[in-house]
């Protein structure tokens, strides 16, 4: 069946590797919303209960009543303030704000039970606090229609029992609540319409964020991006003590690729080397383009033997199977260095590193992997010793 894609639900317009984002976003705006409702609630709620005499409907027999339905209200507010501003979340914002629209509903249609007494000014008073309830609830389904349904039509239907238990019919209360429906039903299609611009706002968010971030051939994370990524894992590992380590890789004669077939057959070489290279690689790890043909790897918690392992896995993916592009097969080779840290020394260092274990492996005939430390970093391994048996600094 043909669904138009702007009525698709948020969520499903966000794409899937932006899902986790859109999820702590959400959170983040319930948060704030739950925060604007708590306030807005505590002081209308106790300016009702406080101000009977100035309105029509006056019951003075009915103000602690009138409290026992307010108060799941005002201590769901409260619970809200109290944990945003302890900074000690008791409850996740979702579950506060639905336990808002609940008491807030279920305050609202008790108060209009307690009060109706057929066609009088009183009860058109509560009906017009019944409108201003459902539009506000409305406003608080963040989520929308999963929450629709415990807001709205499970306080509805108790309501709808309570009536009938005090003998009220469906044709005398559809006149008081016809336009409390619908507000009800404004109020939801706003709530849908913000869900929808929210959504909207994100992916752009995302889009540019991922333009500053990501090489747009490649799709790989560009320099910045992975600088910025080197500097939190290095500050970790200082903290933790654990090891993480770099593999820089290069193209082995790449320029042949360009200069014989072109420019264009070079583009999907890179392409399809990041493809390669990164369906070795587990979710923490990073990839990026770090130069014209040098991608940089960084694998957190990771040691020496386990980042060759790695680098070897990404430099059989290119050696074994040639590449098909522009209707040529290229047997494209790549030559990495691997170097690992514990954070004892700075990034640039273990940079370093990596590039003369690089620089290595070209001397030693390229199509390798070579690892290198401090004390043999930008040299050969001393006798006996194999690069793969070096140890990180």
């Amino acid at each position: 069946m043909m669904r138009f894609s702007g009525l698709k639900p948020p969520y499903e317009k966000v794409p899937p590797k932006w899902r986790p984002a859109y999820e702590a976003y959400i959170r983040t705006v319930e948060g704030q919303v739950a925060v604007v409702a708590a306030w807005v609630l505590l002081i209308t709620v106790l300016f009702y209960q406080f101000t009977h005499e100035l309105r029509l409907a006056h019951r003075p027999d009915l103000w602690l009543t009138e409290l026992g339905f307010r108060t799941p209200v005002l201590l769901t507010a409260l619970l809200t303030l109290l944990s945003h501003y302890t900074g000690k979340p008791m409850c996740q914002s979702r579950y506060l704000l639905r336990a808002m629209g609940v008491s807030v509903m279920v305050m609202i249609l008790a108060l209009f039970l307690i009060h109706y007494n057929g066609p009088s000014a009183a009860t058109y008073q509560i009906t017009n606090g019944i409108i201003i309830s459902f539009f506000g609830v409305a406003i608080l389904s963040v989520r929308g229609p999963k929450e629709w349904w415990l807001m709205f039509v499970l306080p509805l239907v108790i309501f709808v029992f309570a009536a009938r238990m005090r003998g009220l019919t469906f044709t005398e209360l559809l006149p008081y609540m016809f336009d409390p429906m619908v507000m009800m039903v404004i109020g939801i299609v706003l709530s849908a319409a913000l869900r929808q611009l929210r959504a909207g706002e994100f992916i752009a968010r995302q889009e540019l964020r991922d333009q500053a971030t990501t090489d747009l051939l490649t799709g790989l994370l560009n320099r910045r991006a992975m600088h910025q990524l080197l500097e939190q894992e290095h500050a970790r590992a200082q903290r933790s003590g654990t090891t993480y380590s770099l593999v820089l890789g290069d193209l082995d004669h790449f320029k042949r690729v360009n200069d014989t077939y072109g420019h264009n057959v070079g583009d999907i070489v890179l392409q399809e080397t990041a493809r390669r290279v990164g369906s070795h690689m587990r979710a923490q790890d990073a990839l990026c383009r770090w130069g014209g043909e040098e991608i940089l790897m960084l694998l957190p918690e990771t040691g020496p033997d386990g980042a060759r392992h790695v680098a070897e896995k990404a430099r059989l993916s290119l050696a074994n199977e040639p590449m098909v592009a522009g209707g040529h097969d290229i047997h494209q080779t790549i030559s990495l260095g691997v170097t690992s840290c514990r954070g004892s020394d700075d990034i640039e260092s273990a940079i370093k590193r990596a590039d003369d274990a690089l620089y290595q492996a070209k001397k030693n005939g390229r199509n390798r992997t070579e690892v290198s430390t401090p004390s043999n970093s930008g040299h050969d391994p001393a006798p006996g010793q194999d690069a793969s048996d070096a140890t990180a600094c």
